[in-house]
């Protein structure tokens, strides 16, 4: 008898979740969760001028007139990107297993690395960074009208704890803490709680900010006058554990914790991944490369893209997770950093052999104009990019279940609900009777039968699985249909 309507729609990515009766995919690799279905997921397209050494950092700022400005740090000096060039700006000396952190105060740019002094420039002025007269700080970031550093060292010793803030409204003054002329110009510092670890990301807002520690999150709230922040620790459990890992979408917080990935508006701390990725996270992520964990938006996508170490130190891996429909996905990218970016202008003359109709464009695209928010990355060889180059292949497997229960299937053929112009769709399928032991065993890679677009298989089981591999670009990857009927024996 036909089984009717037999699908396995993809829904969310859950490999925590066991195999068996999975409500969603054990798989969802090299694509986008976007909507109710995955798309295709392009490649980071290097190109341009090289940076002379490893990337440690990168930044985009926006000058006062609107226009992006992109900064980069390495071990030996820092950069910024001009008419497509990488200009040496300020020559630094970082030690061992350090990074660049950069904030943005009206018209200037600040980086900070600890192992020498913050740095600032105004930006889109042709000249060096300066050194500012402020304590060493590991972090940095914005809190009302304050330039606020983190996990510093004043000169006495380090105070990983610890953060101090600039006099209001001007962010190139750090008189003493405690002095007449510090609280007159509303300049401080605040010593957290040091069992909760080093400060490692700094949140701002117009009102309230967030200090993170590795296992902690403190609000700082603008109250003016000598208190000048109200401080209220509201989370004593987990922190930003991956200080690059932070990102923040409005006045919401995303960050990787010991434990998984978590979310903070500044009152609750929501987890993400929490029987869904947090324990494929925690097995794959390298604890000793945790300062090269980066992160940035693609805001066309509506996701937060996390580029993390599985092997060494080199970032090999890309979580996904989409802020509309609060699903994962991730992909297999090789890059030393991500950060939150605007698009460079572009113009005909730079295509080289490229047509305009070649990279998808119309011609009255803003991407021509800049300035659009995007994500980038810096490739192994140091060049800056965008994901814009060929889709990954990608791969989809779902979980196993029992849809015609206490009897077997016999599967005579799937259908992958995939639209858009694929190189080409694979089908495997797994069948077994038991789930004693928890061993799969998929068919041959099976090809789409050109006439009718069925993956033609004679394969029965009581309980079923599919895997589907998609080639070349795609639209929407959204399920299987099958062609299925009552199966031999009970």
């Amino acid at each position: 008898m036909l089984i009717e309507d037999l699908r396995a729609r993809f829904g969310e990515w859950l490999p925590d979740l066991p195999f068996n009766e999975n409500p969603g995919l054990v798989e969802a690799k090299n694509c986008l969760p976007v909507d109710d279905y995955y798309a295709d997921f392009p490649e980071l397209a290097p190109s341009g001028a090289t940076l002379a050494a490893t990337a440690l950092g990168a930044f985009a700022a926006v000058d006062s007139s609107g226009d992006p400005e992109i900064y980069a740090g390495t071990a030996d000096q820092l950069y910024e990107r001009v008419s497509g060039a990488w200009t040496a700006r300020s020559a630094v000396t970082l030690g061992a297993a350090a990074y660049w952190r950069f904030a943005q105060f009206d018209d200037k740019v600040f980086a900070t690395d600890y192992n020498d002094d913050v740095r600032y420039k105004t930006i889109g002025a042709a000249a060096d960074f300066a050194t500012l007269t402020a304590p060493k700080a590991r972090q940095i970031g914005v809190i009302n009208r304050f330039l606020v550093l983190g996990d510093i060292d004043q000169g006495a010793g380090a105070i990983p704890y610890g953060t101090q803030w600039s006099s209001i409204n001007t962010p190139t003054d750090f008189p003493t803490p405690g002095t007449s002329t510090a609280r007159a110009r509303q300049a401080g510092q605040q010593l957290l709680q040091a069992e909760h670890g080093a400060v490692t990301a700094i949140a701002g807002g117009q009102f309230w900010g967030l200090v993170f520690q590795k296992r902690a999150i403190t609000r700082y709230t603008y109250v003016g006058g000598d208190i000048v922040f109200q401080i209220d620790n509201f989370e004593r459990s987990r922190g930003c554990w991956c200080p690059q890992s932070h990102v923040q979408v409005g006045n919401v917080s995303y960050f990787f914790a010991h434990d998984g990935v978590y979310a903070t508006d500044g009152q609750l701390v929501k987890p993400l991944g929490d029987s869904k990725v947090d324990r494929w996270l925690t097995n794959r992520l390298n604890q000793g490369g945790l300062d090269n964990v980066t992160a940035g938006v693609d805001w066309a996508n509506k996701c937060i893209y996390w580029l993390f170490p599985t092997i060494g130190d080199t970032p090999d891996t890309i979580l996904v997770y989409s802020l509309a429909r609060n699903r994962f996905a991730w992909a297999e990218e090789t890059a030393q950093l991500l950060f939150s970016s605007f698009s460079e202008a572009t113009d005909v003359d730079s295509l080289g052999t490229q047509s305009v109709d070649s990279i998808g464009l119309s011609v009255d695209s803003p991407v021509w104009q800049g300035g659009v928010p995007t994500i980038m990355g810096i490739s192994t060889a140091g060049q800056l990019g965008v994901f814009t180059g060929e889709s990954k292949d990608a791969t989809f497997e779902t979980g196993e279940s029992d849809q015609h229960p206490f009897g077997r299937i016999f599967i005579r053929g799937a259908r992958p609900l995939v639209t858009g112009s694929p190189s080409a769709i694979t089908v495997a399928i797994s069948t077994r009777d038991t789930q004693d032991n928890a061993s799969r065993a998929f068919s041959s890679d099976t090809a789409r039968t050109a006439r009718t677009g069925v993956c033609d298989f004679r394969q029965q089981g009581r309980f079923i699985a599919a895997r589907m591999s998609v080639v070349g670009g795609f639209d929407r990857a959204m399920g299987l249909g099958f062609d299925a009927e009552e199966g031999d024996g009970i």
